[in-house]
């Protein structure tokens, strides 16, 4: 359960201007994202066990997105120009908002104090666990979970402001 809140909560944003993308009306929009974390619920055990969870929520976001034309009885356009310009489309917003995020989540990270920038880092970035950064600085395994969580929590919260 707590996996799938950290997935909702990481990527409804995402999925939603995903969807907004290919569907405009906004109540057929919720539903489409609606459906799209209902599907990702039901397989929630296969989603945690992904190396890529990214990957999976958005090829299920394309499929609950076909499946709403479908079920409408519209057609997605199938011209590979067409599709191609939305492809494109798709990087460059995609790069774009990466880029924005990316300079935000920079700026967060130099307002954290230095230690709990530094944890953070070594863990997310190094892969370095919970246990050896504690060893390293001669702090409990716990203490370090914290700073890290709280610098996550920091950031997750301030990004949002933006």
């Amino acid at each position: 359960m707590g996996h799938f809140k950290k997935i909702y909560s990481d990527y409804k944003h995402q999925v939603y201007f995903f969807v907004r993308k290919y569907i405009s009306g906004q109540e057929d929009i919720e539903d489409v994202v609606q459906e799209i974390f209902v599907h990702l619920w039901k397989h929630h055990t296969q989603l945690q066990k992904s190396e890529h969870p990214e990957a999976v929520i958005f090829r299920t976001a394309k499929q609950e997105i076909a499946n709403f034309y479908r079920k409408n009885k519209m057609i997605f356009s199938s011209d590979p120009d067409i599709i191609s310009g939305l492809e494109e489309r798709d990087e460059e917003s995609d790069t774009i908002w990466k880029e924005e995020n990316l300079s935000k989540i920079e700026r967060l990270l130099s307002e954290l104090p230095t230690q709990n920038k530094e944890f953070l880092l070594r863990n997310k970035l190094e892969n370095v666990s919970y246990l050896k950064i504690a060893e390293e600085n001669n702090m409990s395994k716990t203490a370090v979970e914290k700073r890290i969580n709280k610098a996550l929590a920091y950031i997750r919260s301030n990004l949002s402001l933006f």
